[in-house]
């Protein structure tokens, strides 16, 4: 069987089950918070009449946030696990979905700048020219928000691309996504009074691109945190002054 048809087995021909409509209800508002930690679940009997559904759905919605790690099922009844014991059994996955906005800060300042320590480290002659080229492209955009909200993210992603690290690449592009609309899509706008801070942003660009440019990988770990913190602190006065 040639690659093309044995690709064309992962077709999916159907439409999502109850229990998937289910257990992607119930995991919103586990998500939303909806739900308190360590909520207890009707009984199934109970629970079944009241949702117009049968023991079977309920169970296989049961077993599919069983295994995504937000719920733990007992002889005693089915509970909604706490966030702590959801990140101490080390499913990020699902303790990535019940973050708040601290913790997503919190994560990436950890992280992201070393990734820009280990870019520095190991950068190649061809890294420093596709990261130069990026860069200029973020100062060509001019005031078009949209386009250098794509462009940082470029620049960005490809210092973690430059890490070669895996276990953080993976790690980062997990989380990012999320960080990126609740935290730079709401700096990166067309206000005047976001000039000042886009022309301090990109010459942060420039000099992260010098220190990796000289691996020096220190460097450019202390420019990468304090580009977060900045971001971050840009956006917070501009919530408090609304």
């Amino acid at each position: 069987m040639s690659n093309e048809n044995v690709l064309d087995k992962l077709a999916i021909n159907e439409i999502k089950t109850q229990s998937d409509y289910l257990a992607d209800k119930i995991k919103d508002m586990i998500v939303s918070r909806e739900l308190d930690e360590g909520f207890v679940f009707p009984n199934e009997n109970d629970f079944c009449k009241r949702l117009n559904v049968s023991r079977g759905t309920l169970r296989e919605a049961y077993k599919i946030l069983d295994t995504q790690g937000f719920i733990r099922r007992t002889k005693h009844g089915t509970y909604l696990k706490k966030r702590e014991d959801i990140a101490k059994q080390g499913n990020f996955v699902a303790s990535l979905e019940l973050a708040d906005e601290d913790e997503m800060v919190e994560f990436v300042c950890a992280l992201e700048p070393d990734a820009a320590f280990l870019a520095a480290q190991k950068a190649s002659g061809d890294d420093i020219k596709k990261l130069e080229e990026l860069m200029d492209a973020c100062e060509k955009v001019g005031n078009d928000w949209h386009a250098l909200l794509e462009k940082n993210y470029d620049f960005h992603a490809y210092i973690r691309e430059m890490a070669r690290n895996n276990l953080i690449t993976s790690a980062l592009i997990a989380y990012y996504d999320i960080f990126n609309q609740q935290i730079i899509e709401n700096i990166y706008m067309e206000n005047e009074d976001v000039d000042e801070f886009r022309e301090n942003s990109l010459m942060q660009h420039r000099e992260m691109v010098e220190a990796i440019k000289k691996h020096d990988a220190e460097k450019a770990k202390t420019i990468e945190l304090k580009h977060l913190r900045d971001d971050i602190d840009f956006r917070e006065s501009r919530k408090k002054n609304k």
